[in-house]
């Protein structure tokens, strides 16, 4: 397990921020959850509600670092559960499709495609920035 990571799957749709976002980023101080989707989902019902809870403590912790979840004994200090019942309500979930595993070099590959968006998207901003003073004082420009 020390050469794989746990995500969330399909973390992207839990994102307000789209990629061309300025607040895009790995960390996020909030995420979407659709509870009417949720409600009417059979497989998210059919969870046993202690699973349906760790489940959403999953999604808080994602909701950290890019939907990846962190170690073992991270996670369970994080959520104050023992190591043994995080490990095992994580297999749980990831045999019901709740959570995918990645390997390193895929984990590698998605946070460095995350990292790129998010330069380019501080770089747009401050373009838009460096635009807006122009356009509201043109004078300051040509040093009038």
């Amino acid at each position: 397990m020390e050469n794989l990571k746990y995500r969330v799957k399909n973390w992207e749709k839990h994102q307000h921020y789209k990629r061309k976002n300025k607040n895009f980023n790995n960390e996020q101080p909030w995420f979407m959850v659709y509870g009417r989707r949720l409600l009417r989902d059979i497989n998210f019902m059919q969870l046993e509600p202690y699973e349906r809870d760790f489940l959403l403590l999953c999604w808080c912790v994602g909701s950290q670092d890019n939907g990846f979840l962190p170690s073992l004994e991270e996670m369970a200090f994080w959520i104050r559960r023992d190591e043994e019942e995080v490990e095992e309500l994580m297999e749980i979930l990831l045999e019901k499709g709740w959570l995918v595993c990645v390997d390193f070099d895929e984990y590698e590959d998605i946070q460095n495609e995350q990292e790129e968006i998010i330069h380019e998207n501080r770089i747009q901003k401050a373009r838009d920035a460096s635009n807006k003073v122009s356009l509201e004082n043109p004078r300051k420009i040509l040093g009038i």
